[in-house]
């Protein structure tokens, strides 16, 4: 139950949980209040407890502090600026304003003589701002009347006399015969002129909580607003709202019950039936037993009397009284009269035996009881073994057999027993009833389990017993226990590497890169190059070499080796300064370079700006020689590109693009493409030389624009020069030619290796996309996922998961989610589980996998309001590598 405090202090909320006792609360709420005066902050509040109620209390009492700091801050710029130049937009901006300007109202109030009474509706902060600046401004202008005394004899009595006064609260001297005494704001003087007494603002004003579903509480100095019982204080609308007992699970219905919530209560209706011999009480709703003994639905006889149970009744047999015989028709009771010696038991005449009664017989004689009567005759030897017949008593006395010597314990101590002896044995012995001696106890058989430890076995000896221990152990000081041999330290393992002890024997191990052999001793190196090769993810880009106990990486040449130790990148043969000639351009392939020298043809000359082209001399042609002139290019440019051997073109890839270019893009102009293959150099005999049909010249989307693209996989190394013709004309009259030269260079590299760093890159990493709407498109907004984040995790190959291994955390970036649900797709439940901790999403691995595989989990991460509306959903896709090997 959540209840809305109202006092001079502050906005206080009051958290009641019926199955949380107060402590605990009192527990959260330090934790929340300390969180924001450590972060300023209410985000993300770190609890050691679960439950729902101690999250919502570290909230409230969190967002309780969070709301006096900014009143404070309000009050603060009251007392020191005059004016509240706040944003309320800002956060915590609105109680910002709210306390700075009620302050502010109870200053002005106070400079005009004017009694500080705050009018009805004031909230609770504000109430507490308005009476702080009250007091406070009361006491300067107490001060300030005292330094405006001109009589410095008149201030000093005056102070002398308030100092003195028995003034409970203020004391004001206007210089007459005596001082005047004042209560704070909430207080009016007693009767006695100095004492100040609590005004009871609740039986005052009738309106003073006119909110529906509260309460007014007096307390000192002023009143407090309260939530009746079942209801908490909401912010929106600011009113009492009715607490769902049954949406919150604070319920106590039984499971065969449902909730139903009622205004600040809840009913428990029951949803089952109550079952054979209960019925179900309408005002209570819960289930009592039936009395079929009382309603006469039992089907007990006239020879039994019925006796209710709960849930059923039982038949019990009817017994008459003393001296009563039961009618075997009707069960009735009625009086009977028996002969002499016999008497009425259990509704029949039994015999009475007078044997029991003393002195029925004499001395020396034995009363036998007959069917009615009794009998004395003479009394014969009829005492028992271990007692004797006392001729002068006639009764059986015991025989001491320690006294008389008849007994059978040797040299052990004899103690006499009523009719019989025992002997006192030794430790290990113990005495035979039967036989009366001591004899051996079989510790081994009588204490199994419980004499020797689990390690040893038991030997009966006589009188004792004795523990061997087995293999592995020595006996322990106790001759009991054992302990065991630690071979690794004693030196007496045959390890080849590393040693460890385990109870009575010992196990060989092998570092990182060994295996155990098959005798269990020695090490055998793992030639990891040979285990992964072929597995589709080698370990080296480049040559893989074993070493023992482990393996290295050598790039080919042109290539270096990177910090992993496995990938390869290429060496820039170009950034370290080769082919430093005027005439040379350094073009860095896979693996090499190539300096490429460019001689600008007769009538051209090499650009100032640009080294790979080569300019006309001159761009006038006279009206003789005009066609022929415009033929010639006004300049020839050299790109040059390298692409990997066997480059993989896909089906859904029919091209790589190599260049593109654009012409001018007036919209008089218009420009043709013509595409030749100047030359295809292999550097190897075995390499196929390319051809014109392995590249395609296509227009692009822009004007006078064209790509060049590999349409076909080409062979290499080899050196490729193609020829692009551009025939510039303007208004359909043909204006000038370039041409632009492409040396393409094939890698000897295959792509195979290339591609290898790429696919460890991703593995740990992750990234997300986030949903972006336009403000008028209503499909966007209206759908609830808001994210998408990806992960990777790379994990060993498993067979055997003993307990669930953490792969990944997802967090709910959100402040004291009211609920927040995670869930696994169902393709994947068999193999994960997510565990929710407060907001976070802890996903676990339950199953084993073997590697090499690719598994995809896709995480639903759900956020919902407190009626359990879905207000934004989020996904998590989480790739795991999982390798061949276990470590």
């Amino acid at each position: 139950m959540r209840q809305l405090t109202r006092n001079p202090n502050f906005l206080s909320f009051i958290l009641v949980v019926a199955f949380i006792d107060a402590s605990e609360l009192s527990h959260c709420c330090t934790i929340g209040k300390i969180h924001f005066e450590q972060l300023l902050s209410c985000a993300e509040i770190k609890l050691n407890e679960t439950a729902s109620t101690c999250i919502l209390t570290a909230s409230i009492c969190c967002m309780d502090t969070l709301l006096e700091h900014n009143c404070n801050y309000g009050i603060k710029m009251a007392e020191s600026e005059d004016q509240c130049l706040l944003n309320i937009t800002d956060i915590g901006g609105g109680i910002r304003k709210e306390c700075c300007e009620c302050c502010l109202l109870a200053k002005e109030l106070s400079r005009n003589d004017k009694s500080c009474v705050a009018p009805n509706g004031f909230g609770a902060a504000c109430l507490r701002s308005f009476h702080q600046c009250c007091f406070e401004n009361a006491k300067s202008k107490q001060y300030h009347r005292y330094e405006s005394n001109s009589d410095l004899l008149d201030l000093l009595s005056v102070g002398d006399r308030c100092i003195s006064t028995k003034c409970e609260h203020l004391c004001t001297d206007r210089g007459g015969a005596t001082v005047e005494c004042s209560c704070h704001p909430g207080y009016e003087l007693g009767p006695d002129g100095y004492s100040c007494i609590d005004i009871n603002e609740c039986d005052a004003r009738d309106s003073v909580c006119p909110l529906p579903n509260s309460l007014c509480l007096n307390t000192p100095g002023s009143f407090s607003c309260v939530c009746l019982p079942g209801f908490y204080w909401s912010d929106i609308g600011s009113v009492c709202v009715d607490i769902d007992e049954c949406l919150l699970l604070a319920d106590d219905c039984l499971e065969s019950q449902r909730c139903l919530n009622t205004p600040g209560s809840f009913k428990c209706i029951r949803t089952l039936s109550c079952g054979t011999g209960y019925a179900l009480d309408s005002d209570t709703e819960q289930c009592i037993d039936v009395d079929e003994c009382n309603l006469g639905s039992h089907d007990c006889g006239p020879l039994y009397q019925c006796r209710n149970t709960q849930g059923s009744y039982r038949c019990d047999p009817k017994k008459c009284a003393e001296g009563e015989l039961m009618n075997p028709r009707t069960g009735e009771c009625t009086n009977m009269d028996c002969p002499i010696g016999y008497k009425p038991i259990r509704g029949r005449c039994e015999d009475v035996n007078e044997c029991e009664i003393i002195g029925r017989c004499a001395q020396f004689e034995e009363c036998i009881n007959t069917p009615g009567s009794f009998r004395c005759q003479e009394r014969g030897n009829l005492c028992t073994n271990g007692y004797r017949m006392d001729r002068d008593t006639g009764f059986c006395v015991d025989i001491n057999e320690c006294a008389d010597g008849t007994h059978f314990c040797g040299d052990k101590q004899c103690i006499n027993l009523l009719g019989s002896y025992k002997c006192r044995c030794s430790a290990g012995f113990e005495f035979n009833d039967t036989t009366k001696r001591c004899e051996d106890v079989d510790e081994c058989k009588k204490f199994a389990g419980h004499v020797c430890s689990l390690h040893a076995t038991c030997e009966n000896t006589y009188g004792s017993f004795k523990c061997h221990c087995k293999d592995g152990f020595k006996i322990a000081k106790d001759a009991r226990n054992c302990d065991d041999i630690d071979e690794c330290s004693l030196g007496k393992a045959n390890c080849a590497q590393k040693c460890i002890n385990i109870p009575g024997s010992y196990q060989c191990i092998c570092e990182r890169g060994y295996r155990l052999g098959a005798d269990g001793v020695t090490c055998e190196d793992i030639d990891e190059c040979t285990l992964w090769a072929g597995s589709g993810d080698d370990l080296c880009m480049g040559r893989c070499i074993n070493t023992p106990g482990s393996y290295k990486c050598q790039c080919p040449v042109g290539y270096e080796i990177q910090e992993d130790g496995r990938t390869c990148k290429d060496v820039d043969e170009c950034a370290k300064g080769e082919c430093q000639g005027n005439d040379q351009i350094c073009v860095n392939t896979l693996g090499s370079f190539k300096c490429h020298v460019i001689r600008c043809p007769l009538n051209y000359m090499h650009d100032k700006n640009y080294k790979n082209r080569c300019n006309r001399l001159s761009h006038l042609c006279d009206s003789l020689t005009e066609e022929a002139c415009k033929n010639h290019a006004i300049r020839i440019s050299w790109e040059f590109t390298s692409i990997p051997k066997q480059e993989p073109i896909s089906s859904r890839r029919t091209s790589i693009t190599l260049f593109t270019v654009r012409g001018p893009t007036s919209p008089s102009s218009n420009v043709q493409f013509e595409l030749k293959l100047k030359s295809a150099i292999p550097e190897k005999f075995y390499v196929l030389p390319a051809v014109r049909s392995n590249f395609l010249l296509q227009k692009s989307e822009e004007k006078n624009g064209a790509i060049i693209a590999l349409r076909d996989s080409l062979d290499g190394p080899q050196e490729v020069i193609l020829e692009l013709i551009l025939r510039l004309s303007i208004n359909g009259v043909f204006q000038r030619k370039d041409y632009l030269t492409m040396v393409t260079c094939g890698s000897p590299i295959f792509t195979s290796i290339s591609s290898k760093s790429g696919n460890n890159i991703l593995v740990d990493d992750g990234y997300s996309c986030l949903k972006r709407c336009y403000p008028n498109d209503p499909a966007c907004i209206s759908n609830h996922t808001q994210e998408i984040l990806y992960q990777f995790r790379s994990l060993p190959s498993t067979k055997h998961v003993k307990h669930p291994i953490e792969i990944s955390h997802v967090r709910a970036q959100m402040d004291t989610p009211f609920s927040v649900e995670y869930k696994i797709d169902k393709a994947n439940r068999d193999r994960f589980v997510v565990q929710q901790d407060q907001n976070i999403g802890i996903v676990k691995m339950i199953a084993p996998i073997e590697g090499p595989k690719t598994v995809v989990v896709m995480l639903h991460l759900n956020i919902y309001s407190r009626s359990h509306v879905l207000l934004t959903h989020n996904i998590a896709i989480i790739t795991v590598y999982v390798s061949s090997y276990t470590f």
